[in-house]
This record gives structure tokens, sequence and C-alpha cells, in this order.
């Protein structure tokens, strides 16, 4: 079933209680509404576009294909979260793809144009800065886990850190999130 506008922006103000009614609404008006089934690919690698997805309801991942055709999941993303490649604050082309994990409500926009009405919405500005903020606090504990940690504390971590991911995501995306094999996370999660 599809969400209507108001479902919509109860979401929105859920999981941004900063942004009012009227700035969800104008956020809105630059965004494509989607429902998609699950394995669905919501954005492709190789795009010089700016669009990224906010996340309403469900999760998805974002991968890359080795050279050897390995898929590697750079992240696993969920409800109230944004979803894309960083290059869309360069030029270069993206490499990520992006794919739901199961079925996924999603808004799909240019964030050069969420910026833009930042600029001339005080809201939306602190809006845009909490999702780029978010990310950059993610970023770094995602480094910081794959440089201090080994595969176990790796994912005692990501059990503390974001245990709706293990409800949401399928083993063998999270072992590649984790950096680890199928096997190896099948014998961590069993050794709990």
């Amino acid at each position: 079933m599809l969400l209507n506008q108001l479902e919509i922006i109860t979401l929105l103000t859920t999981y941004c209680p900063d942004i009012s009614a009227e700035e969800g609404e104008l956020f809105l008006s630059i965004c494509k509404y989607k429902k998609v089934k699950s394995k669905t690919h919501l954005l492709k690698a190789g795009r010089t576009d700016k669009k990224v997805i906010l996340i309403l309801k469900g999760a998805a991942r974002a991968y890359c294909i080795s050279e050897g055709g390995q898929e590697l999941n750079n992240y696993i993303r969920q409800e109230g979260k944004l979803v894309g490649d960083a290059r869309v604050f360069g030029n270069d082309s993206q490499i990520l793809d992006v794919e739901s994990i199961g079925e996924t409500h999603y808004l799909e926009f240019d964030i050069m144009l969420l910026e833009e009405l930042g600029f001339e919405n005080r809201g939306l500005m602190k809006f845009y800065l909490s999702f780029l903020k978010e990310i950059a606090i993610t970023l770094s504990h995602r480094v910081n886990t794959f440089v201090t940690m080994n595969a176990e504390e790796r994912y005692e971590d990501l059990v503390k850190w974001n245990p709706s991911y293990l409800k949401s995501t399928y083993d063998k995306h999270l072992a590649s999130f984790l950096g680890i094999k199928p096997l190896t996370l099948y014998r961590v999660k069993n050794k709990k």
C-alpha cells in the first residue's frame, strides 16, 4: 500500500523532529516518492546525476562489484537515513549500486536542490546538515571499526550500534558489510 502525503510528512517529522510540516511539504516538492519490492535497483553505478534516496520504510544496501565479480557492501541503511554515493558531491561517476532490502518506500531527490532550498530556508538547511552530520559520524565509526577491531568485535559493535540491521538484512550482506566471509559470520553468531 502506498503512503499518502500526510503519512510521508509524519515520517519525515519523526526522523527529523526539527523540520516543520511546512518545510516537509517544501522538501517533498523536489522529491519523487516510490515503493519497490526487495532486490530492486534504486540507483545504478556509472551515474553522474546528484540523486540520493531518503528511506521512509524498509532498508537498502550500497555496494560495488569487485574485479573478481564479487558484490562488496559498502554500507547498509534503513528508515530515516539517506543512501547514495558520496560522489554526488563531486563530478566523478558514481561507483555504487543501491538495492532495496525487502519492500522499501523512499523519496528520491537531487541533493543539490535540497542544498539550494536550504540557503532559502533555515529549517531545511538544518535538515540538510543533519543528514551530512549523521553520514560523517557513521563513516568515522565504520572506518574506526575496520582499523581497530577484529571480525568478532565488529559484529558485537554492529549489534550495539544498529541491532535492527540484524533483523532487516540477509546474512550474506551483513558478512560483506563487516568485511568477513558468510561462514565467519555464522561462527561468530553461534559463539554468542
